[in-house]
């Protein structure tokens, strides 16, 4: 199976939409995915498998491009547990490491997201804080960060796993034998 991550388009705004309803419930809708394309156009990226749309996500960067965030990510659920979602942090990374004054990259994830923290922490993430009741009484998040010093380069990537990444087409990265 070959899923192609690539830059995502406004044309692609209803199957986001579409596949954020099923995978996001109440946390995404077509306003804030408006801003994220508005604010960060180059940083949101989307999976594409023969064609149609499994998965998206996206970076942001602060208004001093010192701190970069890994903003959302999101795969439909017959192609999770496939290293798609590797996949999209490799390529914000990718993305995030273009801005020459980054310092840090950090991510929001809840606590008990146990397969993203671990994929998060095998690129390197480290928890800053937790932050209670984020999401409501009894439902924190934490806060994961990553300096920009550890970020990987595109030969890392390359070695960590079967995906050719060129450092220079960093938004258009198949993924084999997933």
């Amino acid at each position: 199976m070959e899923v192609v991550i690539s830059q995502a388009s406004r044309e692609d705004f209803p199957a986001m939409i579409q596949l954020a309803d099923l995978t996001l419930p109440d946390r995404m809708n077509v306003h804030e995915l408006k801003k994220y394309f508005e604010l960060f156009p180059e940083l949101i990226f989307k999976g594409t498998h023969n064609g149609e749309l499994i998965g998206f996500c996206c970076a942001g960067i602060n208004m001093y491009q010192t701190t970069g965030w890994l903003m959302f990510s999101s795969v439909a659920e017959g192609f999770r547990g496939r290293g798609i979602g590797k996949r999209f942090i490799e390529t914000r990374l990718l993305a995030l490491k273009q801005f020459p004054h980054l310092r840090e990259v950090l991510v929001t994830v809840g606590e008990t997201n146990f397969s993203s923290i671990r994929a998060l922490e095998s690129f390197g993430f480290r928890l800053r804080y937790i932050d209670k009741d984020y999401y409501g009484p009894g439902k924190s998040r934490k806060i994961l960060e990553l300096p920009a010093s550890s970020l990987p380069l595109p030969n890392a990537l390359l070695s960590k796993s079967n995906t050719a990444i060129d450092g220079s087409d960093f938004h258009k990265i198949p993924v084999h034998n997933l």
